[in-house]
């Protein structure tokens, strides 16, 4: 498990107006909470935190964070983004902080290793999903899980439950939940096809609507 340091500030002033003020000098309003816990509210540098995880373990990192001009230091775990619905950029942060011994949920990534015996004699993927929910210990939390798919012919699915039991960690993502299925080439070939017939339809249909146009002009 992957961890990394962060210094944050302390957010003296809450609200909206207060928020609005601190987004502008370029830091995100945020909060720290865990079991038992008081709720701790911060700012955080979005491009020091984006950088941090910007690793193979993603927002399953462990992040100590240390409060300026302190000795506070928390281990937390990034479990909520409130992001703006157009830039896109984080308006408030949410963390959780770990508590020694107590598991945590989380999704872990899923990593497809090989090349299928159906996509060999032309068949496709289908990704359905590429993670799953898991709980465990914070030091437990892998950075991905890799699922060997080279066996897997023509018709044949891969649910959550083919996946190999792993040493003190749950899976809770619902056992019959599909991830991947190779389709045959028949139904790959049905599935561009439709694709073009309702593009090719549609560009049939502006061609008559400007014949149309053209002979209502003259």
């Amino acid at each position: 498990m992957i961890t990394v340091e962060l210094e944050v500030q302390n957010r003296e002033f809450l609200g909206k107006q207060a928020n609005k003020k601190y987004r502008k000098e370029g830091l995100v309003p945020a909060v720290i909470y865990g079991k038992n816990k008081d709720n701790l509210n911060i700012l955080v540098d979005p491009l020091k935190l984006k950088k941090l995880l910007k690793n193979e373990a993603g927002e399953n990192t462990i992040i100590e964070m240390k409060l300026d001009n302190t000795d506070l230091k928390r281990n937390v775990l990034l479990k909520d983004a409130h992001l703006d619905t157009l830039t896109s950029e984080p308006l408030h942060l949410d963390f959780y902080e770990i508590t020694e011994g107590e598991e945590v949920k989380v999704s872990a990534p899923l990593s497809f290793i090989g090349r299928p015996e159906g996509v060999k004699s032309g068949g496709g993927i289908q990704t359905l999903s590429n993670e799953i929910q898991i709980k465990c210990l914070p030091n437990l939390i892998p950075n991905n899980i890799e699922i060997d798919i080279t066996s897997l012919n023509i018709g044949d699915t891969l649910r959550v439950k083919n996946i190999e039991n792993m040493d003190n960690i749950e899976i809770l993502s619902n056992p019959e939940s599909t991830l991947i299925s190779i389709l045959a080439p028949r139904l790959v070939v049905e599935s561009t096809a439709t694709e073009e017939d309702g593009s090719g339809q549609e560009n049939s249909e502006e061609a008559q609507a400007t014949e149309e146009k053209k002979d209502a002009e003259s």
